[in-house]
């Protein structure tokens, strides 16, 4: 791993490229390094600054004391963006530095699902629904860009359900035949009731029912890392409420956009779709 100390007496912009490691582990979550397009990139970076702060195309970022001087960012990686080289932006004390990464190329599969009787309005919306849609997008947007300055979450999140994977993350959707926006989390199938636990140590920062995502909560765990729980049966929170891993948050149900009864799990990281695997 490159080592770059950030030390400057005067403003300056500097351009480098970081050797990410496959594996990182550190004191709030840990993480697997995984630079593909739906993935998350792990940098290291070195600093006397007790708050750095870094950008990823002006949105702020996921960062974490490691030791000493040590420090990582996490960079949620879109799923619709162009492989190559990225750059974030580091601010620390008078210096701002861009530091350079390799964005790598990645095929998610395919996956063709059937609505039809009363939930074909799911594929092709009426125009009350669609004013609710857009309603309701303002609110959803509004919770994927919290950001909050406290680590809330600790080690690593765990599995929210015990099921069967029945979509998996990036999953190219096609609903009756005409395609949609890929797949931002796992499906876990389960049975109406069955208990949901919280991934990680959180906040509640939104609970609600939306056309799409049916009885859905936020969960906040610091810094531009969120957690979403959707198509539950029962909510069995409040937002505001502080959570621990393993607290139960709400029960597998068949709300919203749902052929069956399952539980979709997503992380959002920089207001990004990540893989929730990666923190597993």
């Amino acid at each position: 791993m490159a080592k770059y100390i950030l030390k400057s007496k005067k403003l300056k912009k500097l351009s480098l490229l970081i050797i990410i490691l496959p594996l990182i582990t550190f004191a709030n979550v840990t993480v697997k390094n995984n630079p593909i397009v739906g993935g998350i990139a792990v940098i290291d970076f070195y600093t006397n600054n007790s708050n750095p702060k870094a950008f990823y195309n002006g949105i702020p970022l996921y960062t974490h004391k490691i030791k000493d001087k040590k420090w990582q960012v996490l960079v949620g990686i879109p799923l619709l963006t162009k492989p190559g080289i990225k750059k974030i932006t580091i601010e620390n004390n008078s210096t701002v530095k861009d530091v350079t990464f390799n964005v790598l190329k990645h095929k998610y599969k395919e996956q063709y699902i059937t609505l039809s009787g009363k939930n074909k309005k799911y594929v092709n919306p009426n125009l009350k629904h669609i004013e609710r849609i857009k309603k309701e997008r303002i609110i959803l947007t509004k919770a994927r860009k919290q950001f909050s300055n406290k680590n809330l979450a600790n080690g690593s999140f765990i599995n929210p359900v015990d099921g069967i994977v029945t979509g998996e993350f990036g999953f190219r959707r096609f609903y009756n035949n005409e395609p949609r926006r890929p797949h931002t989390g796992i499906d876990y199938a389960g049975s109406i009731g069955t208990k949901i636990k919280a991934a990680a140590t959180g906040k509640v920062i939104l609970v609600g029912n939306f056309f799409f995502n049916g009885n859905t909560v936020f969960l906040d765990h610091g810094k531009g890392l969120i957690s979403v729980y959707i198509h539950m049966d029962k909510i069995l929170v409040k937002q505001g409420q502080s959570v621990k891993q393993g607290d139960f948050i709400g029960t597998i149900g068949s709300t919203g956009r749902s052929t069956g009864p399952h539980l979709h799990w997503g992380i959002y990281l920089n207001q990004t779709a990540v893989n929730p695997n990666l923190l597993l």
